[in-house]
């Protein structure tokens, strides 16, 4: 129960400002779709998916509800829209686990405070995490938007069985023992923790 205070305002921010971001990079390059359904919002009620939410704190993996967009109705180039808009969420994540970090390095420096060093400990690591998965070049997560984005028209055939299997793929990476998914994830989430910390 007490590592879940420490966790929950972790996710309602990560999983809020991350789809908010898509939602404001879509309405920002032409789509009004975000605001029409009401995302255009920093309320958490709007983008958190309550199974999503509680499976955070069960299984370890959750997700928010996704914005829905039309990339037909942006002022930029499709391939472009595409990228900026799936690039908005996980570049959320890296900013707010940036903004931890510097709060922590002055809570660090000055306050002492075990229950708020450990929140903001988990805010930033949660947040790398997010980053980091959502970057998968595998559907439904947003590197496969990016990925898809700016592939080469030669990647057409490989783009087409990554949108039919890539789902599938990335469950069975996640969830079958001896996957390299999760000690590859754990060493670059590393990586940018002690940078970042």
């Amino acid at each position: 129960m007490e590592q879940a205070l420490y966790v929950l305002p972790a996710v309602i921010i990560g999983f809020t400002l991350h789809e908010y971001a898509h939602a404001w990079m879509a309405v920002r390059l032409g789509d009004p779709t975000p605001r029409w359904e009401g995302r255009l919002t920093l309320n958490p009620l709007k983008h958190l998916d309550p199974l999503g939410t509680l499976l955070v704190f069960i299984a370890f993996v959750g997700w928010a509800k996704p914005v829905r967009w039309n990339p037909r109705n942006l002022r930029v180039p499709i391939r472009w829209g595409v990228l900026l808009v799936a690039a908005a969420g996980p570049v959320m994540n890296l900013l707010l686990a940036i903004a931890g970090a510097l709060l922590l390095r002055g809570v660090m420096g000055g306050v002492h405070s075990p229950v708020l060093h450990r929140v903001l400990y988990v805010f930033v690591s949660f947040n790398v995490l997010l980053f980091v998965f959502n970057l998968i070049p595998l559907p439904p997560l947003d590197g496969f938007a990016v990925l898809s984005s700016l592939a080469p028209p030669s990647w057409h055939e490989l783009i087409g069985l990554l949108q039919r299997y890539g789902t599938l793929v990335l469950l069975l990476l996640l969830f079958l023992p001896g996957s390299f998914l999760g000690p590859l994830l754990h060493a670059i989430m590393g990586g940018i923790l002690r940078v970042l910390l």
